[in-house]
């Protein structure tokens, strides 16, 4: 698979173990911060970021995960500000006791870090392709044949996202990212802050549906919550009930804007019953919350250090 133009240097990355022994020592909780096992450019998106490529984790106690996250320094507000990169993270699971934290904002700080590696993973790979994309349209304007490579690889992403006769305005309007203050606050609002139900057993984020038997709609079961991100995104980039959104997407990249969380909720009217109402919920939940400033964050490499346990 063809990297694009980045100019970097190559690593491969490294993985960071935290071994944190869970209540009475029944559990060994495994952390695993790293990119996926292949070679990355440095500092910018992996070449792909598939599921079976996350690092696992079992999570079984929201305040020793809490801990771990404030001993390697995971600050939201040193995030926020830009002085830290995001660890890289990715959980396959919420801590099935995080409704069981006795204080609001430590359970909202915790899910929060847990959230926003992989929404910034899963950005990070749409990222990647939409500027290989850019680098294709850019020779289709100058009159210069594709390679084969890029040929079939236009091909595929074509088909995943729903998009024929190679429109390729179309495909840029799809491939494109969700803004994290838009993507954290919808993961919010949909799971009572990871405490639901669905969460716990599906890890279902965002209220997903799947078609079951008879037609009728059931909940959807995703493996790991970097699934239920991944869906959750390509759900809004291919599903005709947001156009609205990916046309004002589009409408900003071509003023040169970055694509903004609040404006962008305007057109979440068709994700819930509730309408214009869910909307104002979601924009109050970033508002509230402050989700803008993470807007700018980035995913950093792989943490430099073994975290001590905790046990």
């Amino acid at each position: 698979m063809a990297t694009g133009s980045v100019g970097s240097r190559i690593i491969t990355a490294a993985c960071l173990i935290a071994a944190i022994g869970a209540i009475g020592g029944l559990y060994t909780v495994v952390l695993k911060g790293a990119r996926p096992p292949v070679q990355v450019a440095e500092r910018t998106a992996p070449e792909s970021i598939e599921p079976a490529s996350i690092d696992h984790a079992d999570v079984s106690s929201a305040s020793r995960l809490d801990e771990a996250f404030r001993r390697m320094g995971y600050s939201l507000d040193a995030v926020g500000d830009g002085r830290i990169e995001v660890p890289p993270l990715f959980l396959t699971q919420v801590p099935a006791d995080l409704d069981d934290l006795p204080d609001i904002d430590t359970r909202k700080r915790v899910f929060l870090k847990v959230m926003l590696p992989l929404v910034l993973a899963v950005g990070e790979e749409i990222a990647h392709d939409r500027a290989r994309l850019l680098d294709i349209a850019a020779q289709r304007a100058a009159h210069r044949p594709l390679g084969d490579d890029d040929r079939i690889w236009l091909d595929s992403l074509a088909q995943r996202y729903g998009v024929e006769d190679g429109d390729l305005k179309k495909l840029m309007s799809r491939v494109d990212v969700v803004p994290p203050s838009l993507a954290l606050a919808q993961s919010v609002e949909e799971s009572g802050w990871g405490t639901s139900r669905l969460v716990r057993r599906s890890r279902n984020l965002f209220g997903h549906t799947v078609e079951v038997a008879g037609g009728e709609p059931g909940m959807r079961h995703f493996g790991t919550l970097y699934e239920a991100v991944r869906a959750y995104v390509h759900n809004l980039n291919t599903h005709r009930a947001y156009e609205d959104l990916r046309r004002a997407r589009a409408v900003a990249r071509a003023r040169g804007a970055t694509p903004d969380g609040h404006a962008l909720a305007a057109a979440l009217s068709r994700y819930s019953e509730r309408g214009e109402a869910y909307v104002e919920t979601v924009r109050a939940v970033m508002r509230h919350n402050d989700l803008a400033r993470f807007d700018g964050a980035r995913l950093g490499q792989p943490l430099p250090r073994r975290l001590a346990s905790a046990g």
